[in-house]
């Protein structure tokens, strides 16, 4: 399932109007500021609620209250929404926005939510809609203050929106059902607004296909992408071996004669094992970079074990191991060689 980037794009304008500095926000989502306030774009359901949670654990200068509430009753002075805007300010009335709930729906939930239970009254509407409030509670503390606004496009108070569960209820005053038909501007023919939902409609589906397509395209991307990591990793592991290999020959400890049993010997093959564990690791950490999975809480991670220091003196350690054990057998056997004199 995904959440219509809307919904983003109606967070991120009024944090902005507010002059709240994003730069942090935008830093710990891997999806690119421009999609996030491209009104046709959408991103999966998950990815869209850990960018809400984000936006709402930002130090915010202003003390506004819930921010996601805010930002759906501000939907018709915030102009967030795209073409939909210009489309719900030509409704005569709220009821014609709901005439058909699931279509509605549409623009914000991909796939379009079956709807079921359907009762319209007067001065209402309810229905049951497959997405629990629970599943996604910061999507759907949006979309609740958003339903609440949409009287607002026709001049009119906010209607009460409840969300339990499955069932969503959204209620207007008896004002509204009689007064919005006589509003001045509002007068449009059935046939221009009927186009104008046709027209919508057609986009919406074109720019959906269009993004299927894209998102195909980008797995197929990124399992080539995978299968090249893996080929450069089996390469690099067959190098590293070679290097290890070769390491062990060219070492301080090479050219000594150990006894298999004897302590130096024991503790040259764990440096030697340690060495290549080390080795073993810097090939994972490039792995994840290549992959682009070094996240600024990875990334925080590494500072703070002081990754780069220890990547850079592991080696002189090992070596400086080896020369203490080279010395140490070097004077064993010079005793040695006194006892036999």
């Amino acid at each position: 399932m995904h959440f219509s980037c809307k919904i983003s794009n109606s967070v991120l304008t009024l944090l902005e109007e507010q002059g709240e500095d994003l730069t942090t926000l935008y830093e710990q989502t891997p999806i690119s500021v421009e999609l996030l306030r491209d009104s046709s774009y959408w991103i999966s359901a998950p990815d869209m609620e850990n960018l809400l949670e984000a936006a709402l654990r930002l130090p915010l200068k202003s003390d506004s209250g819930n921010v996601l509430q805010k930002a759906g009753h501000e939907g018709p002075e915030l102009r967030a929404w795209g073409v939909l805007d210009s489309v719900l300010r030509m409704m005569p009335r709220p009821q014609e926005i709901f005439n058909q709930p699931e279509q509605f729906l549409s623009y914000f939930i991909s796939p379009k939510p079956p709807i079921e239970n359907l009762r319209r009254t007067d001065m209402g509407i309810s229905f049951d809609l497959p997405l629990p409030a629970e599943q996604y509670p910061l999507v759907t503390t949006y979309l609740k203050a958003a339903f609440e606004s949409l009287p607002v496009y026709v001049g009119q108070p906010p209607a009460q929106c409840e969300w339990e569960g499955i069932t969503l209820n959204l209620n207007w005053s008896t004002q509204q059902s009689t007064m919005i038909s006589e509003s001045v501007g509002h007068q449009v023919s059935p046939e221009l607004f009927q186009s104008l939902i046709d027209d919508l409609q057609r986009t919406q589906r074109e720019r959906e296909d269009l993004q299927k397509y894209v998102t195909d395209l980008e797995e197929k991307i990124r399992g080539y992408e995978k299968q090249s990591l893996v080929k450069a990793a089996q390469n690099t592991e067959a190098a590293t071996t070679e290097k290890a290999t070769l390491w062990a020959h060219e070492s301080p400890l090479s050219h000594l004669d150990f006894d298999s049993e004897t302590p130096s010997y024991v503790l040259s093959q764990n440096l030697a094992r340690l060495h290549d564990y080390m080795v073993r690791a810097q090939q994972l950490i490039t792995m994840l970079a290549a992959q682009g999975k070094m996240t600024p809480a990875v990334k925080e991670a590494m500072r703070r074990v002081d990754w780069e220091f220890v990547k850079a003196q592991y080696p002189r350690t090992v070596l400086e191991s080896m020369e203490v054990i080279k010395k140490a057998y070097n004077k064993n056997k010079d005793k040695e060689g006194t006892h036999h004199v």
